[in-house]
């Protein structure tokens, strides 16, 4: 009898503090903007809506629907915009001396502003655009769309102006540094290496364009009109 109370009571505990762990788990970012409608997977399966204010946690997906968009801050002000249509995964987020920023854009457009964690170490932030390439980041900001296997990524202007800002952007068959805003890489499939550096002024490419300043127009606040 002693033996089983002792087992019941151990198992209590033992489930008593997982909880505690998950309640006590700590966010990594917060959604500042929903435009339409978005929900967030959590690592356990669990779909909820997204709103304003909402935490964020690692392994988290996010999807938005069609016409939407979301504003997420990381809490070392980090920032991404996600267009319509777009799934984006959390792997990891670790502000320490050993920072690391892990993050992948499955599909959609994107932009994105590097916070702390970039610039306190080169590499300690990498953003992998579905299985076709990875973007390593020196502290800047980027844009880009995720089609299928196929991306298109490009270096904009720093919303800094004279801090160095570069990114490379590679995979199993090659990779390319890209150091110039307005200048991108195009890499049309899993199989292949990223175009060299090009300016952004083929079609494809101002559509992309087009979409990253329909994220910022949109995520811009909007002005108070005094009557």
């Amino acid at each position: 009898m002693r033996k089983n109370l002792f087992l019941l009571v151990t198992l209590f505990a033992c489930l008593a503090l997982a909880s505690l762990d998950a309640l006590a788990a700590p966010g990594v970012g917060k959604v500042v903007i929903v435009k339409g409608s978005a929900m967030r997977e959590a690592a356990d399966g669990t779909r909820v809506a997204l709103e304003r204010g909402d935490r964020l946690f690692e392994r988290d997906l996010v999807t938005t629907a069609a016409d939407s968009m979301v504003l997420l801050r990381f809490d070392d002000d980090t920032r991404f915009n996600l267009g319509p249509r777009a799934e984006f995964r959390v792997d990891q987020v670790r502000d320490d001396d050993e920072g690391v920023f892990s993050a992948e854009v499955i599909r959609g457009a994107f932009r994105f502003i590097t916070g702390l964690i970039a610039k306190k170490r080169s590499g300690a932030m990498r953003v992998r655009t579905g299985v076709v390439a990875t973007i390593g980041i020196r502290g800047t900001t980027v844009g880009g769309e995720v089609v299928g296997e196929s991306a298109t990524i490009v270096l904009l202007e720093s919303e800094e102006p004279g801090t160095p800002s570069a990114i490379e952007v590679g995979n199993d068959f090659g990779s390319v540094i890209i150091d110039q805003p307005g200048y991108g890489t195009q890499v049309p499939d899993a199989h292949s290496p990223p175009s060299p550096p090009q300016r952004m002024t083929l079609r494809a490419i101002d559509n992309l364009v087009r979409n990253i300043n329909n994220i910022q127009r949109n995520a811009a606040p909007r002005p108070m009109i005094h009557r």
